[in-house]
């Protein structure tokens, strides 16, 4: 039979009372394993190695976490392509012993290791970013579908939600600022090149009449019924977190999410070139609403997959700060579709006057 939903997991013991207590853990449980001695001090160090089906890991770790050996043993959980083993049909652990909502979800450590690592270089995440902007831009004046699905491709906007949301459910402070900062800087980036660009189109590198920007701001959605446009931006934080808690892959998702945001900068863009502030509000409210929808909606989608702590202390401390987050992303999102609502209400008529 062959698996792929499997872990390999090691640990180093590093004293002899660690080794014991670890493999008496195993013992006790029944589960498969291997001893690989250090060569040098048989006697206290050694490598355990055993394999887990994914929704099983976490159980393991909090049952070593209990022996209270930190300081005398290593974790590394490896993360395997394929097992061909003819002994599946055991169960290492019961149903009954897996914590969690999900049976298919990765550990609790991983999804952090998993969440930390969405996030690039920063130089990098800088560069792609206005990249993507450009590009978008481009397919904004180019009225082009193509051209903006690229820059949506390239866009590396799914580590920065997906790391904000992951940080507030495990309560990791310093990851929560820095992807904090992420967000808020590849805005700014994002909206600087979308911006520049459009400039330097309008004024030295494409005649007026080449450039139909009436059918360019006619792709802007502020106009769109706002329900429609937060439930798009609702599945796609969803579909972040259950891709980032399991096995599932990121980089489909994270285009799902660019395309909720990078079109929209492009307009925004283009708008500000071509001073038309109708739009220019428009378009930037529907980036926010998508922005702040997309981490609400990753955020609860965690919790409810099981990520929280479960220490009742750190519970209440994570559940009150979650809380205040995503009643705090919820009414900006709500202020923001209000705002849209009204401005589809008053403005839309005189829109096409304004544009031509």
């Amino acid at each position: 039979m062959v698996r792929k939903d499997m872990r390999l997991v090691e640990i180093l013991a590093l004293s002899a009372d660690a080794r014991e207590r670890i493999v008496g853990l195993f013992e006790e449980r029944d589960l498969d394993y291997v001893v690989t001695d250090d060569a040098s001090d048989t006697e206290s160090s050694a490598i355990i190695k055993l394999l887990l089906p994914v929704r099983a890991v976490e159980t393991v770790q909090r049952r070593l976490a209990d022996l209270d050996l930190s300081d005398d043993r290593y974790t590394v959980v490896v993360n395997t392509k394929t097992i061909v083993s003819g002994g599946f049909e055991e169960a290492w652990i019961s149903d009954a012993e897996i914590e969690s909502v999900s049976r298919q979800r990765v550990a609790r450590d991983e999804l952090h290791s998993k969440a930390a690592d969405l996030l690039p270089q920063f130089l990098i995440y800088v560069l792609m970013t206005a990249i993507s902007a450009t590009v978008a831009t481009a397919g904004v004046l180019l009225d082009s579908l193509p051209v903006m699905v690229g820059a949506m491709v390239i866009a590396p906007l799914l580590g920065p939600s997906m790391a904000t949301s992951a940080a507030t459910v495990i309560y990791d402070e310093g990851l929560f600022v820095e992807s904090t900062k992420y967000q808020m800087t590849g805005l700014v980036v994002a909206l600087a090149s979308s911006v520049a660009f459009a400039l330097v189109v309008k004024a030295f590198a494409v005649p007026s009449s080449a450039v139909n920007i009436q059918s360019s701001l006619a792709t802007s959605n502020h106009t769109s019924p706002t329900f429609l446009l937060v439930a798009v931006a609702l599945c796609a934080g969803m579909a972040g977190a259950v891709s980032l808690s399991t096995s599932g892959l990121t980089s489909l998702v994270g285009v799902m999410i660019a395309a909720a945001i990078m079109p929209p900068i492009g307009v925004v863009g283009v708008a500000i070139a071509w001073a038309h502030p109708t739009v220019v509000l428009g378009s930037s409210a529907v980036v926010l609403v998508n922005i702040f929808s997309i981490n609400a909606a990753a955020i609860v989608c965690l919790w409810y997959l099981g990520y929280h702590p479960t220490d009742w202390r750190a519970l209440r401390e994570t559940r009150s700060r979650m809380l205040k987050r995503v009643l705090l992303l919820v009414a900006l999102t709500v202020g923001l579709a209000t705002f849209l609502t009204e401005l589809d209400g008053t403005t839309l008529p005189l829109l096409t006057g304004v544009i031509r």
